[in-house]
């Protein structure tokens, strides 16, 4: 087995993301954010430490897709939920990959810290979802920049409905959110705790009530629950008969919901490991389809009020990079597609 033990120590300055601003949602400006983002020299070590030949495609588009292709080496999630991805160091075509060195490329790439978002009046913060520990840490860290100041007309948090599975159903009675078997009610939990805020003003969910045993019905089911300034959105999927809702469905149906337009200037808040993922998907969706400024934020280490049991690791790193470049030809092709009129 081949090591990269030396290149372990290696540190990079920060990539920045693709801008959330309309006016660089441009075919030639998305492809030059893009194309440095991939190209970029922390993402360039991890190609080299897991012995791929770096593509010679010179199109953005084909060089995207091919880098996408190559990031099946980064998959380590399989069809399993992402808290189910072991912790052994990341192993890929024999070599094996030190953390410190994932790590190191996983900070510049903005996977690892958050940065402070000021300056700005957003029109909704929207805080995504995920397992019943990310539930609780978003809607408990968007409660916290409120109060520290953060200006945003309305929060939304947005969810689906997905069977709670592993310690989850634990970890909602441990937090006091109730015996749940579904990530939609532990949403609904979350978001009511966090704010501290009683039953919702207005409710509107699908009938019957939706039973995780019956897979189409269940991942098709939509909920919309509301407080003054806050509300909670359970979206359908638009594939319900292969899978629960992804950020995409969700995006989509709150826009419908809100009628998002130019006018909207949004912020995601995130675990920081999904920032640049999300964020892509974020552009794409609200940014391109709808004219909404788009900013992003997550939650960090620090800033968690629930640390994970088990820090993340490089496998979790790598996996989430790839999350980001299975994106990113998705972006670029949905912005030449809007240039041309497609």
């Amino acid at each position: 087995m081949e090591s990269n033990e030396s290149a372990a120590r290696v540190s990079f300055d920060p990539v920045p993301l693709p801008a959330g601003e309309p006016g660089a949602y441009s075919p030639d400006v998305l492809d030059e954010a893009l194309r440095g983002w991939v190209t970029s020299p922390p993402l360039r070590v991890l190609a080299d430490a897991s012995g791929w030949d770096w593509p010679g495609e010179t199109d953005t588009l084909a060089l995207l897709d091919r880098l996408a292709e190559l990031s099946a080496d980064w998959d380590f999630r399989g069809d399993k939920e992402r808290n189910f991805i072991g912790a052994e160091p990341a192993e890929v075509r024999g070599r094996k990959i030190p953390d410190d060195l994932v790590l190191s490329a996983a900070r510049a790439l903005g996977l690892v810290d958050a940065v402070a978002v000021t300056g700005r009046k957003f029109s909704h913060l929207i805080v995504l979802s995920g397992l019943v520990s990310a539930c609780v840490n978003r809607t408990h860290r968007a409660s916290e920049l409120l109060r520290g100041g953060l200006a945003a007309d309305a929060v939304v948090v947005l969810g689906a409905h997905r069977a709670l599975g592993g310690k989850e159903p634990q970890q909602a009675r441990d937090e006091g959110l109730g015996d749940l078997n579904d990530e939609a009610d532990a949403i609904v939990a979350a978001t009511r705790k966090a704010f501290e805020l009683g039953p919702p003003l207005v409710s509107e969910e699908s009938s019957p009530r939706p039973d995780p045993g019956q897979a189409a019905a269940f991942h098709s089911a939509r909920a919309r629950y509301q407080w003054p300034s806050v509300e909670a959105v359970i979206a359908p999927s638009s594939e319900p008969r292969a899978r629960r809702a992804n950020t995409a469905d969700q995006l989509r149906h709150w826009a419908e919901l809100a009628g998002a337009g130019s006018e909207h200037d949004v912020l995601i808040l995130t675990t920081q490991i999904y920032v640049p993922y999300q964020h892509m998907e974020t552009v794409r969706v609200l940014g391109l389809e709808r004219g909404c400024g788009v900013y992003s934020c997550g939650v960090d280490a620090a800033s968690s009020l629930l640390p994970r049991a088990t820090p993340f690791a490089g496998r979790d790193y790598l996996q989430e990079i790839r999350s980001a470049l299975r994106a990113a030809p998705g972006l670029l092709r949905a912005a030449r597609n809007v240039a041309s009129g497609v």
